[in-house]
């Protein structure tokens, strides 16, 4: 099975899609057969950089040729459900650019079809295959870095502006993918956003939300398509040391060996005869930059899905993943309308299966 040969058909060839069909075209004993879209622009430039994608306007004809073994969507969020309820109801094995889908509702009805059909379904969360997070998450599992304090993380630019979603919906599922990833999957317990629209009505272009955890641990994530430069980067402050991680930098990840340590008072007997007597020492080392691996994230990711396939294997951004996501993206979005705390269990009703 590790070597079987496998074909795809993608549908939605838009500012993504481009990137989804490089991947999977060039990897072995992989040939997307089919790209569907709607937009002849978009099948003509298929047509002419993807010469063995044959390009078709509607999606359901990719649906009915028994040789598609596999269907990627790359299409408008709100598209997503639908496209991918066709997809497995047609005994295919589906690949969903981020988000799987606009609710847990619809997550679940998927992830029973997929059950049902037994088809591999996966979610485009593509920074859980990037180096420099997993580099990260794995100095949290060794305890490099301590009990995580708190988080916050950036994802800026000035466009692309998006009318069918508003900024938390397109940018935020990155950053609340790498959290739940780095917290060892454990969803936060409550969410509360702000944002405003200042380009198109209803749509906010800048969202700032907070998270929190059970075990203390806070998150605040700042998304928006309307600021002066491009950032990409998540700080992570733990008991023992300090994490800075910069796509777009240089240098992906920084390490401070910084913060306080609580340091015994001595007692009146010369000894430290007092539990909780301490002073808050600053304790300042050394500033790291370790070398971190970093192939193209969408090629692993890419991969992945395949090697899911012929394996019978779950994805590591499988239906749980993506549930957990989705679910903090609702809250966070009925916390951005309703302008008040949500507990992320008033929007998932049960533990994550």
């Amino acid at each position: 099975m590790q070597n079987k040969s496998l074909t795809l058909a993608q549908i939605g060839c838009g500012y993504w899609g481009p990137n989804l069909l490089r991947n999977f075209s060039a990897q072995p004993n992989c040939h997307v057969k089919w790209l569907a879209d709607q937009v002849a622009e978009r099948r003509q430039y298929v047509e002419s950089n993807f010469p063995k994608t044959r390009t078709l306007t509607n999606a359901e004809d990719v649906l009915r040729d028994s040789d598609v073994d596999a269907v990627v969507i790359a299409t408008p969020a709100a598209s997503h459900f639908a496209l991918a309820k066709m997809a497995l109801s047609a005994d295919k094995h589906v690949f969903v650019e981020k988000p799987l889908a606009m609710s847990v509702a619809e997550v679940d009805t998927l992830t029973a079809l997929a059950n049902k059909h037994d088809r591999v379904l996966m979610v485009g969360h593509t920074f859980l295959f990037n180096g420099a997070v997993r580099h990260v998450k794995n100095m949290l599992d060794r305890n490099e870095i301590g009990q995580p304090h708190y988080i916050y993380s950036q994802r800026l630019n000035l466009g692309q502006v998006r009318n069918d979603v508003n900024a938390w919906w397109n940018l935020a599922p990155h950053d609340i993918s790498i959290l739940i990833h780095w917290m060892n999957d454990e969803l936060p317990t409550t969410i509360s956003a702000s944002g405003k629209d200042y380009l198109q009505a209803g749509v906010e272009d800048v969202v700032f939300a907070t998270l929190q955890w059970a075990n203390g641990v806070i998150a605040q994530v700042q998304v928006s398509w309307l600021d002066p430069g491009k950032v990409r980067k998540m700080t992570l402050v733990g008991s023992r040391k300090m994490v800075v991680y910069d796509d777009v930098g240089d240098d992906k990840i920084t390490i401070f060996d910084k913060g306080f340590d609580r340091v015994p008072r001595l007692g009146e007997r010369m000894d430290f005869d007092t539990p909780n007597s301490y002073r808050l020492q600053q304790r300042a080392g050394d500033i790291r930059i370790p070398r971190v691996d970093f192939p193209e994230p969408l090629k692993v990711e890419s991969a992945h899905f395949l090697d899911c396939i012929r394996n019978g294997t779950t994805p590591i951004t499988g239906p749980s993943h993506a549930r957990a996501v989705v679910a903090v993206l609702e809250a966070g979005q009925k916390a951005l309308r309703e302008k008040k705390v949500v507990a992320i269990s008033d929007v998932i009703g049960d533990i994550l299966s």
